[in-house]
């Protein structure tokens, strides 16, 4: 089912009047995607906007070798945010090892809650991927902003242009970091059965609940230009047809303080359930 902007006020106004007043314990984690970092979710405005309807904002999680750290002392309030640094550099699998790390700090700090997944662009590949390799794991959602779930076009440009062309051009400003994200490339590379994306979208997933934020093609000047907006529904994913509440916005690929509304809704729809 696609729902319009132009609508989510509305019900997120009235998903707050109906919120029970029973609290439990959630933790989100919001992942960046290619070449962003952590800090993009507070510049957008989105961790403020979630903080209005009970998502307090409980700092930024790092790796420093094998050792997870958090920005701010552990948060005493029961539903919180987490902005998590992710090498977006390098290939999926590698990333979701990172992932894994701070899904386990939040779980030794905060026993038996639920963990919510947020991912922007290739951030939500990777909260995906790692659903499906730890399909135990106690997370009770994953939501993804223009992730391109069928791959991107770019991803497969970049590849070959990495391979064929930098060689050429070594030393010039932002080659190294393209050297450094073939991995990432292939795995997002479209119309493949020999890469990650080929391989994960035929895999079962696990009972979770899953929402696409979609991209909306439009004349104006907002259209996605990375990732197609077909790509960035779940609900095209052969082994997630008909599993993704799907949200249509006008917007460029970055994040913006539009997708907060949109969250919020979805957020409030996920506690009331």
């Amino acid at each position: 089912m696609k729902l319009r902007l132009t609508y989510l006020s509305i019900l997120s106004f009235l998903a707050v009047l109906a919120a029970p007043t029973t609290s439990y314990a959630d933790t989100v984690l919001l992942l960046h995607g290619y070449l962003s970092s952590s800090q993009e979710w507070q510049r957008s405005g989105i961790t403020d906007q979630l903080a209005v309807v009970g998502w307090k904002n409980a700092g930024v999680l790092t790796t420093q070798g094998d050792r997870v750290q958090a920005s701010k002392a552990p948060s005493t309030n029961v539903r919180r945010t987490y902005s998590v640094e992710l090498p977006s550099e390098k290939s999926i699998d590698k990333q979701a090892k990172w992932l894994d790390r701070y899904i386990k700090f939040v779980q030794h700090k905060y026993k038996d809650e639920q963990i919510i997944l947020i991912g922007h662009s290739a951030g939500g590949i990777v909260a995906r991927y790692y659903m499906v390799q730890h399909p135990l794991q106690k997370v009770s959602a994953l939501i993804t902003i223009a992730s391109p779930h069928l791959g991107t076009k770019n991803a497969a440009f970049a590849q070959t242009v990495s391979e064929n062309v930098l060689v050429w051009v070594d030393g010039l400003p932002g080659v190294e970091k393209i050297y450094r994200s073939q991995g990432l490339f292939f795995d997002l590379s479209p119309d493949r059965s020999d890469n990650l994306i080929g391989w994960l979208n035929y895999q079962e997933h696990p009972q979770a609940r899953y929402y696409s934020i979609v991209r909306e093609e439009n004349e104006g000047h907002l259209n996605d230009y990375i990732v197609p907006s077909n790509s960035q529904d779940m609900n095209e994913v052969f082994a997630l047809r008909g599993r993704s509440k799907t949200y249509q916005l006008k917007s460029s690929h970055s994040l913006s303080i539009k997708d907060a509304e949109i969250l919020k809704s979805i957020l409030i729809d996920l506690y009331t359930i």
